[in-house]
């Protein structure tokens, strides 16, 4: 705005000189007219007021001339204080200028000497990386040789053990066959068992069947007792008398025979677990038939071969048990001997996989080292049952022993029964003839029935087992 102001001024801005310079009023070639007083004008002139006027506005134009005089130098000095500034402040930019153009120069200077250098050190690490390109191919060349060696080497060590091995195989293979053997021999015995087991059951259940057709001849024997009794009641009194009394020493020698024949039931259940079951059984259905017949129970002679029956009972189980004793110790040292026949080819198949380095035989050899343990496992249960069994055993043969020794203090009394007499009696026909029989015992004092089911619950298959 001030520069605008000044451009149509008499000074101008120094920025905007104005459009046209008028020449001062002021400037006047010649001296000024007061300055020469020879030349005054007498007042008695007619123009001298207009003269004074004019005199009047020169001075008062001169010193507005002064005015605008001294406001135009202090505008020159304030002028040139501001171009000088100016000229500063452009001499600054300009050295600004030069400093920033010089340090870029520099900067350009330094990008290319560092350009120069990353250049120089591009190529050396192109030559270093070719070197070492060389030198791996090197190392991978000889890695390849000698991993081939390794390889011939191996495999020819391979082919050694393999071959090795398959020998190996073989033996185990032939020992395989040689226990497939036992064990199909085994099972063999064991199918033999158990067909005799079931042969000793049938022949229970015919046994037990004609003990049943015993039992009911006993029974119709006792009813046509009965009713002769109530007749000879009927028609002698006064034989009742002796007939009590003969009753009493029968029912005494009944007791005797009641005892004597639930021991042999015990001696049987205890015997019916061997292989002698079938004879003690079938020797006391024989004291069965002998006490049931009726024409030995009168006589002493049936006495006498019942107490004898009863000693060959009471001496059988005991030999029997002996037997079984031997037997089972027998095989529980030939299972014994597998065990450790089994053990010791653990123990070979445990060295040949710590041996062998290969996985494919080792995992072979664990296979049949898996299957040796499963069957080691069976082989100690069957001994284990073995065992218990032969405890068994030696329990029973305990009891018979002292069931015998308890048969031996029986006997006297049998030997009292032998001399009791025999009282007639008498069965009338449709006829009314009188016919003398014997009397006949009661069949109660036979074998009861629960001997004959402890004997059949004795022979259970499960009592022995023979596992594959």
């Amino acid at each position: 705005m001030m520069y605008a102001d000044l451009k149509h001024s008499v000074i101008g801005s120094y920025r905007k000189p104005p459009d046209k310079i008028t020449d001062p009023s002021f400037i006047y070639c010649g001296e000024a007219p007061w300055k020469h007083p020879s030349n005054k004008l007498p007042f008695s002139t007619p123009n001298t007021p207009a003269l004074l006027l004019a005199l009047k506005t020169l001075q008062d134009k001169i010193q507005q001339l002064v005015i605008e005089r001294a406001q135009a130098e202090e505008n020159l000095s304030a002028l040139s204080q501001e171009a000088e500034q100016y000229k500063k402040a452009l001499q600054d930019e300009n050295n600004e200028r030069d400093l920033a153009h010089q340090e870029l120069i520099k900067q350009r200077k330094d990008i290319s000497t560092q350009l120069l250098a990353a250049q120089t050190r591009c190529s050396i690490l192109e030559k270093q990386l070719a070197l070492t390109k060389k030198m791996v191919l090197n190392a991978e060349q000889e890695k390849n040789v000698a991993l081939e060696q390794q390889m011939n080497s191996f495999f020819l060590l391979y082919k050694q053990e393999k071959d090795q091995n398959q020998m190996k195989l073989n033996a185990k293979l032939e020992k395989l066959e040689v226990l497939e053997k036992e064990c199909f021999r085994l099972t063999t015995t064991q199918k033999t068992a158990e067909e005799k087991i079931k042969y000793l059951e049938e022949k229970l259940l015919e046994e037990e069947h004609q003990r049943k057709l015993v039992q009911d001849r006993a029974a119709q024997l006792q009813t046509g007792l009965e009713i002769n009794r109530i007749l000879m009641s009927s028609v002698l009194p006064s034989q009742l008398i002796k007939r009590k009394k003969s009753a009493k020493k029968i029912k005494c020698s009944k007791r005797g025979l009641q005892q004597t024949h639930s021991k042999f039931g015990a001696i049987g259940k205890s015997a019916s677990v061997s292989h002698s079951a079938n004879t003690s059984v079938q020797t006391l259905l024989n004291l069965m038939k002998h006490g049931s017949s009726p024409s030995l129970q009168g006589c002493p002679e049936a006495t006498e071969r019942r107490a004898i029956s009863k000693r060959t009972v009471r001496c059988r189980p005991t030999s029997s048990y002996s037997s079984v004793g031997d037997g089972l110790s027998d095989l529980l040292m030939a299972m014994q001997d597998e065990l450790d026949q089994m053990i010791t080819e653990h123990e070979e198949l445990l060295k040949q996989v710590q041996e062998s380095p290969v996985l494919l035989v080792n995992e072979d050899l664990e296979c049949e080292l898996g299957c040796l343990a499963r069957k080691m496992e069976m082989k100690g249960e069957q001994i284990h049952k073995l065992k218990k069994y032969q405890e068994h055993v030696n329990k029973l043969q305990q009891k018979s022993q002292n069931e015998k020794s308890e048969a031996s203090s029986i006997q006297p009394e049998d030997e009292d029964q032998k001399e009791t007499k025999n009282v007639p009696v008498t069965v009338v026909t449709k006829k009314g003839t009188n016919k003398t029989k014997p009397p006949q015992k009661n069949f109660s004092c036979q074998m009861p029935h629960k001997c004959f089911q402890k004997i059949q619950m004795t022979l259970r298959k499960d009592d022995v087992k023979w596992e594959q």
